[in-house]
């Protein structure tokens, strides 16, 4: 080797040591609270002298005149007048809290003292307190020795404008509200640095508070006007996506701290709210005041105050067309763009990286920083995070957010490191590619050792495709419907890998039935493995496939199946789960759960997959599937296995007679409403008729409600109605479920079977290809439910002809009105057609689903075509509408068509003028249509000559909404019992 061969190498060698000793450094110093960007900044810092320790002390007296108390409220801190939040310590628990403050708190028809979980902008006697200036000033003198004259505000004003924007920094885990929001860590002071100094580099004035515990901070930014919400925030959005170019931010919590916390508020909602600093109690400590950036307080507060430039809202306009190169002419009417703020200039740039891109792949992806950008290094993290669809849930009923991030980000920072889940190499490599930024991959990843093993079995040409499309890939998720055989695809794919393999289940019953398929369908030709016992003796396993639940532990390195949850153990990982070369997770839309996230991140496996039926999540978070297991590589829906079976696929809705009580037919309550059905006699009843007289011709049904005892009633009720009646609940125990499936096995096929359980047990991944029909006794939404659901009938079995959804609509409770217009959608993405007991009639235009695009030409050719009547109940009326229905129905009036219209009362809807609707209402009475009103509950139905029914979500005489369905069926007997709904004697219908 060269003289300069040995130098360069000791270069090398010599800058590998300092990189570890950088990144050792930088992370004592993070872990002690000091921004490593602040500290080597070149830029002036504004202060050079040492921390303070006596915070209190160094600052001077605040004379709190009515002068002061209005000016620190009216032209900084400024908030709602109408209501505020009281601090309140109890003087035996010492437990403290923000209360808002009403004039009613301890009347006994308060909701807080019947705790009846009614909320304050619910309450029928809600009389809030109004804030004043003595309120204020009680505030800043701090009198009160327990801090119960602190006052907190609403900073968003009526008219959705405010007039600060504030970072909040303190500390809303549960519970935080015992040590008045405290952090329990450092972090939060490097974080704060970072913002600070962002706020520095752009030219915005801002005052850092450190808050009440002194282990927190807000950092306020204050307006000359009042300005719109959305404005104020997507500055704040603006600041931190400009700052990042600049300062390494490494959370994606500020996007959670910021207040205002939403553009506009629901009606009656009052937003976030947010402690007023200067506390003259927490003074004397030196918090809840303004501080410089060496964290101490500034002697004068109100100086400081006074010299904070607050920004006008046309310079917040200038400002953001600076930075985001958009012209803000109408703040108020513009979309929120920078909701996904990654979304937009996160590519790539050559120049943003010194050299090449240096990227390590194990259990994860891992991006080496040292040679590139804080641009760039912004745009990596962002490639882990999407919006968190709960949050906005929230923000849109008006609940706290506190525990919920806006942003669900799986990447972190260790070291020199950005971490990445593993499924984002893919994507990580083609922005490099476009951009050409050249790079190097080491790949530390496990290649497992080899297994003799072979397939004992025989695909389909659709599953032989999709083990195509999975092998060409080295993860990936495999997304097929029920009863496509993904278990054997698995096992064909296990056999070509040849390489020992894990899989990963989250229930017992899956372990189960895996264990069985990997025995029919794979022949291994290993020896049996040692292993060592707790007392240290070597033994041979009896099997070579086995098996991890709790204690139990038969693993045996070659095919394996775990559950995933017993993979994670207090002292780290089990030992054995590095050592595969292949994990296949098996409902794998579960993988966005904490104990799958944590398993998936540890696994070093080469081959990694993912199968499940339904990939979508009801929360939103199946993005984590794909950033976890790689993108779908393949798809298989159940319209696909619907045509593939070649046999009807039917949904019969049945409407029900259930009526909310008044006091629950306006708001859709939750378990208050789902108690209307479950414990309701006549309800029950229809529903076991009908499952009787499913058995009786001839078919095997299944009843899936979501409660034990439920399912428990329904049982008893139908003892009697088929030879074997079988319960299945989770209350069962594993070992009688176990048994009462095996039983299953050995029921005779002349012999008739009701099956009934809970669809958190049968819903999801049972197996008993018998079944041909499908009882919903309670309600479900989301289109993932319904797939597994309705996959329980997917199953192949000898003389199946068709398989049918009962599906009971109980559309005078809105919220279960709105969770079938759900399903309706769901049923048409899966090839369902509606059924109306006559299945000659289950075909082409009689019996469809249709959207907002579909049914218009159909549904007024069906108002021109009738006869003898036409009924439409509509809540709403539109012009347009009303005005298409008079011309439309003309003629058939001429020929004796009765016309009638029910709708909500025109002083119901609480918005705009009555007086329109009521001139609406006349205009339809003048042209001979039969009106009558409602005041409460009014449905979404037309029913034509008594035959034809149209009903879903879409208001028929109103502006429809994008994600409206309607089904159209033709029954006389569905016809006959929306008419009986709408019109019976429990019905308060009046006449117009």
């Amino acid at each position: 080797m060269s003289e300069k061969d040995m130098d360069t190498r000791q270069l090398l060698e010599r800058l590998s040591r300092l990189e570890k000793e950088n990144s050792l450094l930088k992370e004592i110093l993070e872990n002690a609270g000091i921004d490593y960007e602040t500290v080597i900044s070149d830029e002036p810092s504004g202060y050079s002298e040492q921390y303070d320790p006596d915070q209190g002390g160094r600052i001077h007296p605040i004379e709190v005149t009515d002068k002061v108390a209005n000016q620190f409220f009216m032209l900084f801190c400024r908030g709602r007048k109408e209501v505020y939040e009281l601090r309140y310590t109890n003087p035996k628990t010492g437990r403290t809290g923000y209360y808002t403050q009403c004039f009613n708190r301890w009347d006994r028809e308060c909701h807080k003292q019947k705790k009846d979980n009614v909320r304050c902008k619910d309450c029928e006697i809600q009389a809030y307190k109004p804030l004043n200036y003595h309120l204020i000033k009680a505030h800043m003198e701090g009198n009160d020795s327990y801090g119960n004259d602190v006052i907190a505000i609403y900073p968003m004003l009526e008219g959705n404008v405010c007039q600060l924007l504030v970072f909040d920094f303190d500390n809303h885990a549960a519970g935080a509200a015992q040590t008045d929001y405290a952090n329990t860590d450092n972090a939060w002071k490097s974080e704060v640095s970072a913002l600070r100094k962002i706020c520095r580099i752009l030219g915005i004035d801002c005052a850092v508070e450190r808050s009440r515990s002194g282990n927190g901070a807000h950092l306020w930014i204050f307006f000359k006007e009042l300005v719109p919400a959305k404005l104020a925030r997507r500055f704040g959005f603006a600041l931190l996506d400009k700052g990042a170019e600049s300062v390494n931010l490494k959370s994606f919590k500020y996007y959670d701290r910021m207040i205002p916390a939403q553009d506009m508020l629901p009606k009656g909602g009052l937003g976030n709210v947010i402690a007023l600093p200067l506390q003259g109690q927490a003074l004397k400590s030196g918090n809840s005041a303004f501080v410089d950036e060496a964290w101490n307080a500034y002697p004068d507060q109100l100086m400081f105050l006074s010299g904070v430039k607050r920004l006008s809202k046309a310079e917040l306009e200038k400002i953001l067309q600076k930075w985001t190169g958009q012209e803000i002419t109408n703040p108020e009417s513009v979309e929120n763009e920078d909701a996904e703020p990654w979304e937009k200039g996160n590519g790539f740039h050559k120049s943003e990286v010194i050299g090449k891109a240096d990227l390590i792949i194990s259990n994860r992806l891992y991006v080496d920083t040292s040679n590139i950008s804080n641009k760039m290094k912004r745009d990596i993290r962002r490639m882990a995070a999407f919006s968190n669809r709960q949050y906005f849930q929230n923000l849109a009923m008006d609940l706290p957010n506190y525990n919920t991030p806006r942003y669900i980000y799986l990447g972190s920072d260790e070291g020199k490191y950005i971490v990445l889940p593993r499924g984002l190499s893919e994507k990580m490599i083609s922005k490099l590619t476009q951009a050409d930024i050249p790079y190097s991959i080491r790949d530390k990843r496990s290649e497992g050792k080899p297994v003799k093993v072979r397939f004992n079995g025989k695909l389909r040409e659709s599953q032989k495709e999709a083990v195509k499309a999975m092998m060409a890939h080295d993860n990936g998720i495999l997304h097929a419907a029920t009863a496509f055989g993904k278990t054997v695809v698995c096992c064909n794919i296990i056999a070509e890998r040849q390489v020992n393999t894990l899989i990963l289940v989250d229930k017992a019953d899956l372990m189960n039935q895996w264990i069985e398929r990997l025995h029919e369908f794979l022949v291994i030709d290993e020896k049996l493995p040692k292993y060592k016992t707790k007392s240290g003796q070597i033994r041979t396993r009896k099997k070579l496939i086995g098996n991890l639940q709790g204690a139990h532990d038969t693993l045996t390195g070659i095919v394996d199946v775990a559950m995933i949850r017993s993979l994670k153990r207090k002292d780290g990982f089990h030992p054995l789960l590095k050592e595969y070369g292949q994990v296949i997770m098996d409902e794998c839309h579960h993988a966005a759960s904490d104990s799958a996230i944590e398993v998936l991140q540890e696994v070093q496996a080469k081959y990694v997959y993912g199968v499940t039926a339904t990939p979508k999540r009801g929360d939103g978070k199946e993005k984590i599937n794909e950033f976890l297991l790689g993108p779908i590589r393949y798809r298989f829906t159940e319209k696909d296995r619907a045509r593939e079976q070649n046999i009807g696929h039917f949904v019969y809705p049945r409407f029900t007679r259930t009526v909310a009580p008044h006091h629950l037919s306006k708001t859709p309550y939750g378990n208050a409403a789902f108690e209307l059905i479950r414990n309701n006699e006549v309800r029950d009843a229809q529903i076991t008729e009908e499952v009787a007289a499913c058995v009786k011709n001839g078919r095997t049904p299944v009843v899936l409600t979501k409660y034990v005892d439920h399912a428990e009633r329904l049982a008893e009720r139908l003892k009697q109605d088929a030879d074997r009646v079988i319960l299945l609940t989770g209350k069962n125990g594993t070992k009688a479920r176990h048994k009462q499936v095996d039983d299953l096995k050995h029921v005779s096929k002349s012999e008739t079977l009701i099956l009934v359980g809970t669809g958190s047990l049968l819903g999801e991944g049972f197996d008993y290809p018998r079944l041909d029909t499908l009882f919903m006794a309670t309600p479900v939404s989301g289109e993932n439910v319904v797939e597994q659901y309705a996959g329980r009938l997917n199953r192949d079995y000898k003389g199946k002809k068709n398989v049918i959804v009962y599906d009971y609509v109980d559309c005078h409770i809105p919220k279960f009105d709105k969770m079938y217009a759900s399903r309706l959608k769901a049923y048409k993405k899966i090839g369902y057609e509606l059924y109306s007991g006559r299945e000659d009639e289950a075909d082409g235009q009689i019996n469809a689903i249709y959207d907002i695009e579909t049914y218009a030409e159909t549904f007024w050719h069906d108002i021109e075509l009738a006869k003898y009547s036409v009924v439409i109940s509509s809540p709403r009326l539109n012009a347009d509408k009303v005005s298409r229905l008079i011309k439309t129905i003309g003629k058939c009036q001429e020929n004796g068509t009765k016309c009638t219209i029910v709708t909500w009362h025109p002083d119901v809807y609480g918005i705009g003028k009555s007086e329109a609707r009521m001139a609406l209402l006349e205009r339809l009475r003048k042209a001979g249509f039969e009106i009558y009103y409602l005041e409460e509950t009014c449905e979404h139905f037309a029913v034509i000559d008594q035959n034809v029914v149209w009903y879903g979500s879409m208001e028929l005489l109103a502006k429809p909404d994008v994600e409206d369905n309607l089904m159209r069926v033709r029954s006389g007997k569905i016809a006959a019992e929306l008419l009986e709904l709408t019109f019976g004697e429990a019905k308060n219908l009046q006449k117009w």
